[in-house]
């Protein structure tokens, strides 16, 4: 990899008899790792693909192996290996935390599999369990025999933008979990969590800034020292502090900031300011042009990518492989970590803050956008502010254009299934070779997240919400240009596709609505439902990302049916 001291496995697979005599392990890059079939005996660990120096793991055990899903910010010695491995075949699973929480993983020995995977760790593993043996991989579509039949429901909320997991009767692996299998059963269980970081009574909210903005410098030191590296930056307060977190270690790091020409989505000048500030070289990548498809054309689609920036962002990632950069940093996470969970005055009532911080929320609230009635309702430890079905449906995304299901609960909120970040690992990240990490998410970051009082996720101030709070702070703290910790909502990041549907209409409903189209075969999508929406100027950009989002998900069924045959119908 870039740096000596890291290495990022893209994934691993494997499939193991129910009392497997031998076990082998193959290495295969990346780009290569369905050449001979997806259903080989055996253990194989993936490599990153178009790297010179390929990383591997000692495998001293006999008849016995280690394969590793993510970073590895430090070589594993012999010794190591074999401890882990010995003391995770005799069931001392606690070993398997000694290992950084963002990886995932097996163990294999003659006599079962363990897998699991890092409470910090984005790399998923999928597997099935018979009487044949066990089967797992970082790719799902290693574990199908033939097309899958799917629940209408599902794919309905994977066109809705939904962060769902489509494919039926596959098992996954939660954050903190391993599964025991012996080729005929497969157990769960826990094996790490993240525990509240222990602070004294009535943290103030610049102490949490400050804490927060030295576990950032501890979570990003090992990137820093791995030689050249990229952080995507965005024009907000996350990233931003990513990057300054580096330049603060003295890293060889390089700015890359998804560019758009709509004025009215258009971050880029506060990302300016940013690098102006820590003295860091920007590199803009121009957006599709406006005759250009939003569609991918020849990728493998693992799972639907059912956002509306794969272009952008597989722009990027060229651009980043170009200039020989093998691992990027992100301010993802901070949203999850940081941001608004539940509020009310329940929460600022018992938050274990300063009195005099309490008070100053208290009068907040009384002057934000809020109903004195719903604030007086959140006195309720059951409710929030944030639980408001009216303004849920002003800011849900149409999708007119789908078959309507009104028994359908509402959105649900899978925070561990992560599945579009999967997605994009393997079909954008990891065939450019390139190792996309997220600080932000890092175990003593959760860990302080899962201490600090719901009442510093968002602070009401003269008729505003004010969001995350803690970054926001230690962005000041660290001096970064006020125009970004000061921004306050959000730019309208979606104009910019709204403008391309109402350009083309057409490649829209050649997507969706041409003879080749599965969602409608599938009862999904609506071909009357789709062609009124298409008609309609006004309706058309009200759907714009929902109709992406849906061109995505058939855009995967067709990469499915030509793989593996066609998709069963109802």
């Amino acid at each position: 990899m870039a740096g000596q001291h890291f290495a990022a496995f893209p994934g691993c697979s494997g499939r193991a008899a129910a009392r497997p005599s031998t076990v082998d392990l193959t290495h295969v890059s990346f780009d290569a790792r369905h050449a001979d079939g997806r259903t080989a005996d055996g253990v194989r660990q993936w490599l990153p693909a178009g790297v010179s120096t390929q990383p591997t793991v000692p495998q001293p055990v006999p008849n016995a192996c280690l394969a590793l899903a993510g970073p590895l910010p430090y070589e594993l010695t012999s010794d190591q290996v074999e401890r882990l491995i010995r003391e995770t075949e005799r069931g001392r699973f606690d070993a398997l935390r000694r290992l950084p929480p963002e990886l995932a993983g097996a163990v294999v020995t003659a006599r079962r599999v363990v897998l699991f995977r890092g409470v910090c760790s984005a790399d998923q593993l999928f597997f099935r369990t018979s009487d044949r043996g066990t089967q797992w991989s970082s790719d799902p579509r290693d574990l199908l025999e033939g097309p899958p039949e799917f629940a209408p429901e599902t794919l309905w909320r994977a066109c809705r933008g939904e962060d769902v997991f489509v494919f039926p009767g596959m098992e996954r692996l939660l954050p903190g979990h391993l599964v025991v299998a012996d080729g005929r059963t497969a157990r769960d269980e826990t094996y790490d969590s993240i525990s509240p970081l222990p602070l004294p009574r009535r943290t103030s909210l610049r102490q949490y800034a400050g804490i927060a903005q030295e576990l950032l410098l501890e979570e990003t030191r090992s990137y820093a020292s791995a030689g050249r590296i990229g952080v995507l930056l965005s024009g907000g307060v996350d990233s931003a502090l990513v990057l300054a977190a580096l330049v603060d270690q003295g890293a060889e790091v390089t700015a890359y900031h998804m560019r758009t020409t709509d004025p009215i989505a258009d971050e880029w000048p506060r990302a300016r300011e940013v690098c102006r500030r820590l003295s860091v070289p920007l590199v803009t990548v121009d957006p599709p042009g406006e005759d250009e498809s939003y569609f991918p054309v020849g990728r493998d689609h693992p799972l639907p990518f059912n956002h509306v920036w794969f272009r952008r962002l597989d722009l990027t990632a060229r651009r980043i492989a170009d200039d020989g950069v093998r691992t990027v940093l992100t301010g993802l996470d901070g949203d999850v970590v940081f941001g608004p969970l539940r509020y009310g005055l329940y929460d600022v009532a018992v938050a274990d803050v300063p009195w005099r911080e309490r008070w100053a929320m208290a009068n907040g609230l009384l002057s934000s956008r809020w109903e004195l009635s719903r604030i007086l309702r959140s006195l309720h430890p059951g409710r929030s502010l944030y639980d408001d079905p009216e303004a849920a449906a002003e800011t849900e995304r149409a999708s007119d254009f789908l078959v309507p299901l009104p028994d359908a609960e509402a959105e649900r909120y899978e925070p561990d299934s992560a599945a579009q970040e999967h997605t994009l690992n393997l079909s954008v990240w990891r065939p450019y070779g390139i190792h996309c990490a997220k600080p932000w998410g890092g175990r003593e970051l959760r860990r302080l997240a899962a201490r600090l009082p719901n009442a510093y996720r968002v602070i009401p101030y003269a008729g505003r919400t004010i969001d995350k709070p803690v970054p926001r702070l230690a962005a000041a703290r660290r001096k970064l240009p006020s125009v970004v910790w000061r921004h306050y909502g959000r730019d309208w990041l979606g104009s910019p596709d709204e403008t391309w549907c109402l350009r083309h209409p057409d490649a829209v409903g050649d997507v969706l609505g041409g003879p080749d189209a599965l969602l409608p075969a599938l009862g999904v999508v609506d071909p009357r439902r789709l062609a009124a929406v298409l008609d309609d100027p006004r309706a058309l950009r009200r759907n714009a990302e929902n109709l992406l989002c849906t061109a995505m998900v058939e855009l995967f069924l067709r990469d499915l049916t030509h793989k593996l045959g066609p998709v069963p119908r109802e």
